[in-house]
């Protein structure tokens, strides 16, 4: 029972924070309202649940909504960007290799901390692969999360005030007519098949499976509706919550030089991405915010609801960050022991 009344006092939190959010005009306002709400509570002593059903829940709904918008042209379009997809994935590796290096040399992790905290990739997956090698697994889920939360206040803010993005009307612009039953049936479709990819443990089941099914069905055309706005907001509110959540209290307070450092090299990070985008786009002719948000480190879910606010096309962004994904869960291992033997 306190279990449920703590959920439902943190629920009641971050719709507050959401609404507050909305209210002041921050960027992508569902999202980021409870994520600052839960760090700012969090960081003075007051720790929020989140049941990680509900971070489940916000992925679906988030898996539903990028589902939508895999159209036969939407599809056609990704192959515009193979090329920069490729070199994505050898940014990826560029930035893994700068970040695990000032993680080992200047924060004095050792050598498997550093690596997978610097990885960017999934946290689970990276956590799983870090225990592995005997990395230090709370440091390895901090660093992930702090770069996700960068990215997430960073990038929209970034959008917002350099190339003058308008996040507060560019959902409306999306309204349609929905049928309640048609949206009910699909997410319990959704549901199944995002159990199904966890059963057979396959990354970011509860994003991908949704996010397949849906695809399908609206590829083939026997989707053609909208999600209801207030469904959209309601999972991006479940996943800024549950990331929201990530620090306790006593991780803050133990390790405050290595969560300062962190967030400086991820700054960098983010910082270096957003360069090698606008350098992208400055030698072609690419669209300057789909670079930024396929280039951007991490964060299949945040990236895509990004793109969706503002109306560029989501496949192509959801091409970047799952392919690089993939591409660092596979090949993460093998690079770690490669580079051990000249780190040590």
């Amino acid at each position: 029972m306190n279990k449920k009344i703590s959920n439902t006092k943190g629920l009641v939190i971050a719709l507050l924070g959401a609404l507050f959010a909305q209210f002041i005009k921050l960027p992508l306002p569902w999202l980021l309202g409870p994520l600052i709400t839960m760090l700012l509570l969090g960081a003075s002593g007051i720790q929020i649940s989140c049941d990680i059903r509900w971070r489940k829940c916000g992925q679906i709904i988030i898996g539903m909504t990028l589902g939508l918008y895999f159209t036969s042209q939407f599809i056609t379009a990704v192959g515009d960007y193979w090329l920069f997809i490729l070199i994505g994935l050898l940014w990826a590796v560029l930035l893994n290799i700068m970040l695990a290096w000032l993680q080992f040399k200047v924060n004095h992790l050792d050598w498997a901390t550093a690596w997978f905290s610097s990885s960017i990739g999934s946290a689970s997956e990276m956590v799983n692969m870090a225990e592995k090698y005997n990395a230090q697994a709370d440091k390895v889920v901090a660093s992930h999360s702090l770069r996700i939360v960068l990215l997430v206040v960073l990038v929209p803010l970034f959008m917002g005030i350099f190339l003058g993005v308008d996040f507060s009307t560019s959902i409306s612009k999306q309204e349609a007519q929905f049928q309640p039953l048609t949206v009910v049936l699909i997410f319990i479709a959704a549901l199944i098949v995002g159990k199904l990819f966890d059963y057979l443990n396959i990354l970011n089941a509860w994003l991908l499976g949704p996010l397949c099914i849906i695809g399908i069905f609206s590829f083939t055309g026997i989707l053609t509706l909208k999600l209801p706005n207030w469904l959209i907001y309601f999972g991006q509110l479940c996943i800024g919550w549950s990331l929201g959540t990530k620090f306790p209290f006593d991780f803050l307070q133990l390790h405050k030089r290595f969560i300062a450092m962190t967030i400086g090299f991820n700054t960098l990070a983010v910082g270096l991405s957003l360069l090698v985008a606008w350098l992208l786009t400055y030698l072609s002719a690419v669209d300057l915010e789909v670079m930024i948000l396929g280039f951007s480190p991490g964060g299949i879910a945040e990236m895509s609801l990004t793109a969706k606010a503002i109306g560029i096309t989501v496949p192509v962004v959801v091409a970047f960050q799952l392919i690089r994904l993939i591409f660092v869960i596979v090949t993460t291992p093998f690079f770690y022991r490669f580079l051990l033997k000249r780190m040590m």
